[in-house]
């Protein structure tokens, strides 16, 4: 079986005819020899090639090399830091599971809103959930930043919800990038006012825009919906954001990244 090495460092781009023929044109039909030497001749001297593959007597650039080759006696295959081109293991940290400082049962929220949670299963917040709802309760602006399916949705619809009951707000407006995305959080919404007698418009595009406009008329505590079409609304004077006081920009990083900035702003 015949051995290929790889040469690496710098190439030589003179490369003369394949192993195993002898000189001739480069592009004519070469005669074979008999030669089965398929290893590197770079040994200095006047029938040496310039690093090409087998012996090659003198002639054109393109028959045979005419001077010496290039790198001495030194086998190419050797003193190749493998290492370099080998990626290690490294041992995988210990991670601390995160012990929530609440329960969903200890949350200043609304105890219809609790009762919801329970029937959804919900006990224990996530770490964004955790930290993030008792300031949204209490009406300050955060920035939450946590991986996908880490509970974000219920991190500021669960505190919303609560203020938007007990009067603390008045409609929210939520932003995301797609349709998808607003049809699981009106899903969201939903499960956790269950028992509640709020309504929620969803304005995506892909839909009727007719039905949506029935949906605001009727003043929904939230709109959730995806930039082009709240603008495609607000120029039909069919959303008006004055009525709002709080707004959501859910992934709003991959909004920025889509181009929506100025729908954004």
């Amino acid at each position: 079986m015949a051995t290929t090495y790889i040469r690496y460092g710098q190439q030589d781009r003179r490369r003369g005819p394949r192993p195993g023929f002898s000189g001739g044109s480069r592009f004519g039909a070469p005669s074979r020899s008999g030669s089965s030497d398929r290893s590197f001749s770079n040994n200095r001297g006047p029938s040496s090639s310039r690093g090409g593959f087998g012996n090659r007597g003198g002639g054109s650039r393109f028959g045979g090399g005419r001077g010496g080759g290039r790198g001495g006696n030194r086998n190419p295959g050797e003193n190749i830091p493998v290492e370099r081109f080998i990626n290690k293991a490294e041992p995988v940290a210990d991670t601390v599971a995160y012990v929530p400082t609440h329960q969903f049962k200890d949350f200043p929220i609304d105890e219809r809103i609790k009762r919801n949670l329970a029937d959804k299963g919900y006990t224990l917040p996530t770490p964004i959930q955790d930290q993030s709802i008792v300031a949204v309760v209490e009406g300050r602006d955060i920035v939450g930043l946590a991986n996908t399916g880490t509970g974000k949705t219920g991190a500021f619809l669960i505190p919303l919800i609560h203020r938007v009951i007990t009067n603390q707000a008045g409609p929210v407006l939520i932003m995301v990038p797609t349709r998808e995305l607003a049809v699981q959080i009106a899903d969201e919404f939903r499960g956790f006012a269950r028992t509640l007698s709020l309504r929620a418009a969803l304005c995506v595009g892909g839909a009727g825009i007719g039905p949506q406009m029935g949906a605001l008329r009727q003043r929904p505590a939230f709109v959730i919906g995806t930039p082009g079409r709240l603008k495609d609304l607000m120029e039909r004077r069919a959303l008006d954001l004055s009525h709002f006081d709080t707004v959501v920009l859910d992934e709003a990083d991959r909004m920025l990244d889509m181009g929506f900035i100025a729908d954004m702003r």
